[in-house]
């Protein structure tokens, strides 16, 4: 499917294809967040992407979500994204906001090789009616925990980079930082990381990123990500 996707004030065309290994996605030849020194990819499969001004903002139509579960056995991988593959460490957060409408509802940083390995960090709406954060490690099967339950309708995410390792935090206030979890990903092949919303259940869920930072270097403070 051929689209053309406005950036700004560029306007530029994507091909959009299937793929069995990881989802499509086409390279700009403008880079639209400038603090991130890559190009960014999009893919607007299951939604619609907007890049203006620093700010992303996806909207994931019914039935999109990024998922494995503990057997490995059942997986969805259609969830509207935007990526960057960086090299090295790296420190990489977002403010997410959004107006949830109903359970499972969210907005996600991800770190994702192709559609087996994976990782995201998801501020969501839990089954409960309550906000909190969900993170998942997909290794073929699906390694789900749960962070706890959040008040408001936004929250600093961030993911640090170290090696083949990977720490997540969260935030109410985008300066003092909750450790969540550590990983490894190593893989073979090029791993992006970057931002996906998801509306398993209802209609569609549009969700904000904003106060994007990005840093090429390695944390000094475990604990903190900085």
């Amino acid at each position: 499917m051929y689209k053309r996707l406005i950036m700004g004030s560029v306007i530029v065309s994507i091909v959009i294809f299937a793929s069995n290994t990881a989802f499509s996605e086409t390279f700009m030849s403008d880079n639209n967040i400038d603090v991130i020194p890559y190009a960014i990819s999009v893919n607007e499969q299951g939604g619609n992407i907007s890049v203006k001004s620093g700010v992303v903002t996806i909207t994931a139509n019914k039935g999109t979500d990024l998922f494995t579960n503990t057997t490995g056995d059942k997986s969805a991988d259609n969830s509207p994204r935007v990526s960057f593959e960086p090299n090295g460490d790296f420190i990489f957060s977002a403010k997410v906001s959004t107006e949830f409408k109903g359970a499972y509802d969210g907005g996600a940083l991800i770190v994702y090789a192709n559609n087996q390995q994976w990782a995201k960090l998801l501020f969501e709406r839990f089954k409960s009616g309550k906000n909190g954060i969900a993170t998942t490690v997909s290794t073929i099967k699906g390694d789900d925990a749960y962070h706890g339950t959040r008040e408001a309708n936004s929250q600093y995410l961030k993911i640090a980079r170290h090696d083949t390792s990977y720490v997540f935090y969260t935030s109410t206030n985008g300066h003092e930082w909750n450790f969540e979890r550590h990983f490894s990903l190593d893989t073979s092949i090029g791993v992006q990381i970057g931002f996906t919303a998801q509306s398993p259940l209802t209609d569609a869920l549009e969700v904000t990123f904003s106060n994007i930072r990005y840093k090429g270097e390695r944390f000094k403070n475990y604990w903190q990500g900085e």
